[in-house]
């Protein structure tokens, strides 16, 4: 429920925990480098992960999904509010 939209349709909430997953594992990968690797925080990174494997999720799980990775990028809640 933490990650629900009230607001949005059953499709748009399918939508935004796709998001929400790949927002996740991207932290959670960044913070297996850290721990496991010795690796350095970058914050710039988990951010363009998170857009790159959302914006492919959405490619390959939505069929409707046409928006090119520039759209996505530059507006992703103009898709997921337009998705019904």
């Amino acid at each position: 429920m933490s990650f629900y939209l009230s607001n949005a349709s059953k499709k748009q909430n399918l939508v935004w925990k796709g998001v929400w997953a790949s927002v996740s594992r991207c932290i959670w990968d960044q913070r297996n480098l850290i721990v496991l690797k010795n690796g350095l925080v970058d914050v710039e990174e988990v951010f363009q992960k998170a857009q790159l494997k959302s914006w492919l999720w959405m490619k390959h799980k939505v069929h409707s999904f046409t928006y090119s990775f520039v759209d996505w990028i530059l507006n992703p809640m103009l898709y997921i509010r337009s998705y019904n």
